[in-house]
């Protein structure tokens, strides 16, 4: 039995956009699919491009990677950035596109 879709909330302007996601699913990607204006250039983690303010409860992605640590910093991190291309989603979260 396939397991249910999982509701990713986006934020912009005050506008709200629910995207269903398959767990596991690439946030990135599924960002792109869903045609949502997100800025992205290698997909890899490197630019850090796609960073964008999430709310993220427990077991809804994994912990933050050693990508993530390195490229945002811990001030970034601090403010809820992540980098949509390393997020792989477990669970119900939130996106704000406005920064």
């Amino acid at each position: 039995m396939a397991e249910a879709d999982i509701v990713v909330t986006v934020l912009d302007a005050g506008e709200k956009r629910e995207v269903l996601v398959k767990p596991g699913d690439n946030l990135l990607l599924a960002m792109i699919k869903a045609n949502l204006p997100v800025e992205f250039f290698c997909t890899t983690g490197k630019c850090t491009t796609c960073r964008l303010v999430m709310s993220v409860p427990d077991g809804s992605a994994e912990p933050i990677s050693e990508t993530e640590a390195y490229r945002l910093g811990a001030e970034a991190l601090s403010k809820g950035y992540r980098l949509a291309c390393q997020l792989y989603v477990q669970g119900p979260l939130t996106v704000y596109l406005s920064k």
